[in-house]
């Protein structure tokens, strides 16, 4: 439908009064504003790519974007910032290069599968696969964070102690402008906790800490946030296995990472914890876990295809 003169000229008579809602998952803001002092709402929405095959090759062969600004680089991630472009607006792109058949299926849209992790599928089949994983430079980016070979100038806070401590820094999915998207991660600088597995009660004080500690240092870095409007949570399964957190704003949608079956919050594993019993050393090693995975990921092809639904393995 084209639009007339008459109407594309009352769009432009919008006068902008203030921003009524704005969702950072569907890339939509509400504005209420004015045509001719009666009251008017413009809601904008970031349009989709064109995805077919002519204008992606096109996008990806000279990309048209008049100027791109790197904002991270570590290991083989690269973050940069596009300008504004006519044709395809301000993009945030995220380069992996070199990339791993692990990437490349961890990016791939696939059907996904709920699983049940008990104790013994952990300690006999899941376990051997991280400890495997943890090997061969694959936490090398995050070994460089720590040891500030990469991302120096991007770190918020640092806490140096070798066993409380933690490096706060912004996430390669955040533009670091818009608040209502906020999103950082918090790297644990002790190396010997690989994920939820290896929480135990005695790591509640420590986990108590973090709780606090990290909306603290957000909220003195940026304005425009308080400790309540930050959600603190772990993922399990991580994509890399060195203990970490993410803190996000609760206003913002980062799709999958957040379901259910994927996020774990930081309270809900202390509570956890807490309820073990008198025992220091009981962890949550020892407890089932529900969540779920992509079939084209690692851990169900070799671990979760062949089990059934009572926990063994399919003979």
């Amino acid at each position: 439908m084209s639009v007339s003169a008459e109407e594309e000229a009352r769009l432009r008579r919008f006068n902008f009064t203030r921003i009524l809602n704005q969702d950072t998952g569907t890339k939509t803001v509400n504005l209420l504003g004015e045509i001719e002092s009666t009251p008017a709402i413009l809601i904008a929405e970031k349009t989709a790519f064109n995805v077919t095959g002519a204008h992606l090759t096109k996008f990806s062969h000279d990309l048209h974007l008049p100027k791109v600004t790197l904002i991270a680089r570590n290991d083989i991630y690269h973050s940069f910032m596009a300008s504004q472009n006519s044709e395809y607006g301000e993009v945030k792109l995220t380069l992996i290069f070199p990339a791993t058949e692990t990437h490349i299926q961890k990016y791939t849209h696939q059907q996904l599968r709920m699983v049940v992790e008990t104790p013994e599928i952990y300690r006999e089949l899941v376990k051997p696969y991280v400890e495997e994983k943890r090997g061969s430079g694959r936490l090398d980016w995050v070994h460089n964070i720590l040891e500030h070979k990469a991302e120096k100038e991007s770190i918020i806070v640092e806490d140096t102690d070798d066993v409380e401590g933690f490096i706060l820094l912004p996430d390669l999915k955040w533009d670091r402008k818009t608040m209502a998207s906020m999103y950082t991660m918090a790297i644990v600088r002790r190396r010997d906790i690989t994920s939820i597995r290896d929480l135990k009660k005695m790591h509640v004080p420590w986990l108590k800490n973090l709780r606090r500690r990290i909306p603290e240092v957000i909220c003195e870095k940026y304005s425009g946030i308080e400790p309540d409007q930050i959600k603190l949570y772990v993922h399990y399964q991580p994509s890399y296995y060195h203990f970490h957190l993410h803190a996000i704003s609760i206003s913002h949608d980062s799709g999958i990472g957040q379901a259910t079956g994927k996020a774990i919050l930081l309270g809900n594993i202390i509570s956890r914890l807490e309820s073990l019993g008198g025992d220091e050393e009981a962890g949550m090693e020892s407890v089932e876990l529900t969540y779920f995975l992509g079939e084209e990921s690692e851990l169900w092809q070799r671990v979760f295809k062949g089990i059934n639904g009572k926990g063994k393995a399919k003979e």
